[in-house]
């Protein structure tokens, strides 16, 4: 029942996402230095590689297209912010979902995103590739992408039945899948748990051959250190890390030390900003961490309404502190290894002056007021996320 259900989804999903002509590149000319940040912002294509809105969508009823007030993310915010793409986190929440469901709450999962973009009256595009994206930007619709949070959504089962799983995700337009999130698996080891010195294992080589295969992005944001460097020695295509920020500027163990920038730039991959002020300023994530901690046994969604309560409670992280995230990347790993992964919806506040997607033309004018290039700041804001979204694509 469960693989006919999964198959079902596939198919219908893979009948939206047409395969493009072979041969595609991208079409994009640089915009002068002297173009207006504001009118810069509009008329760039805007990418966001990480939001878990989906979980307020499935979960919590919230409605996309009528406003969904308390979050980061809906159709107005993305219109009024000039989100042309946004990637929507499947994440199945190890706390929700017992393990032998994990592989079906993914695919109930994008069922549900693509129902909504059917009911949508072609307001919204889902996407796959980096031609949908542009397409649907020169038509004025913003498109959904979808990307797996977590290597564990492959399930619990035999290796060969979660490489199965994982041919299924693709099919179903799955375009990037984190390795891990907060918890190690048969993949690898987690930046997140005790699996912190775990590295990738025989299982997650075969994962990541398949996944080039399939055209699946290896994304190694949440990877612990000796998975990354495992992963990044390995691949053969460019990579993303979908919302992690500096280490050098916040060290945390979610965040990319300098080295691994460097290493990504040389493998012609991306690193995308997260907005968490957490993963932005070390004194914001020491004075959380005992939030986290004081309500870490509640419920999945009253534990995340009291973290959320309490950490507006604590000094703000401006927007100024994103942008220095921004500008040391670029400093590092040039700025065609830069892009944007906000986490919307998965974290608890934002920096003060961004405090939903509505308001992210305010980054494009702080980037231009540090000096950024005008062709720089398009490569950042989108077009390195979809440079490494088609360098990826089977055709």
């Amino acid at each position: 029942m469960l693989l006919a259900c999964a198959l079902a989804a596939s198919t219908w999903l893979s009948a939206l996402f047409p395969a493009p002509p072979a041969g595609f590149r991208l079409a994009a000319e640089p915009a002068p230095d002297s173009m207006d940040p504001l009118e810069l912002h509009f008329r760039s294509i805007v990418v966001d590689t990480h939001a878990d809105t989906t979980q307020r969508i499935v979960y919590q009823g919230a409605h996309f297209f009528e406003g969904i007030p308390s979050g980061h993310l809906d159709y107005s915010k993305m219109k009024l912010g000039g989100v042309d793409a946004q990637f929507l986190s499947i994440f199945v929440f190890p706390r929700r979902t017992a393990p032998a469901d994990y592989f079906a709450e993914s695919m109930r999962q994008i069922a549900s995103i693509g129902a909504m973009v059917d009911a949508s009256g072609g307001r919204l595009a889902l996407a796959r590739t980096a031609r949908d994206v542009e397409a649907n930007a020169a038509h004025g619709i913003p498109s959904l992408l979808l990307g797996v949070e977590g290597g564990h959504t492959l399930g619990v089962g035999s290796k060969s039945e979660q490489l199965a799983h994982l041919r299924q995700l693709a099919a179903a337009g799955v375009r990037y899948m984190t390795l891990t999130w907060a918890n190690s698996n048969d993949i690898g080891g987690s930046s997140g748990d005790a699996g912190d010195g775990d590295g990738l294992t025989p299982h997650g080589r075969a994962v990541l051959a398949l996944m080039q295969r399939l055209g699946v992005v290896v994304d190694l944001s949440h990877a612990s250190d000796p998975l990354f460097w495992d992963a990044i020695h390995l691949v053969k295509k460019p990579v993303l890390l979908s919302h992690s920020s500096a280490r050098s500027l916040a060290n945390v163990p979610r965040n990319v030390s300098d080295a691994m920038l460097r290493a990504v730039a040389k493998n012609g991959g991306a690193v995308c900003v997260n907005y968490n002020p957490a993963f932005l300023d070390s004194s914001f994530a020491r004075a959380q961490a005992p939030i986290w901690a004081r309500y870490r046994d509640l419920p999945v969604d009253e534990s995340w309404r009291h973290v959320q309560e309490a950490s507006l409670e604590l000094p703000s992280v401006p927007l100024s502190r994103l942008v220095d995230h921004i500008v040391h990347m670029v400093a590092v790993a040039g700025a065609d290894h830069v892009c944007l992964g906000s986490d919307f919806d998965g974290i608890p506040v934002t920096p003060a002056g961004l405090a939903d997607a509505s308001q992210l033309s305010a980054l494009t004018v702080e980037l231009k007021k540090r000096g950024l290039s005008a062709w720089e700041i398009q490569r950042i804001l989108g077009l390195n996320t979809l440079r490494v979204l088609e360098a990826n694509e089977v055709h």
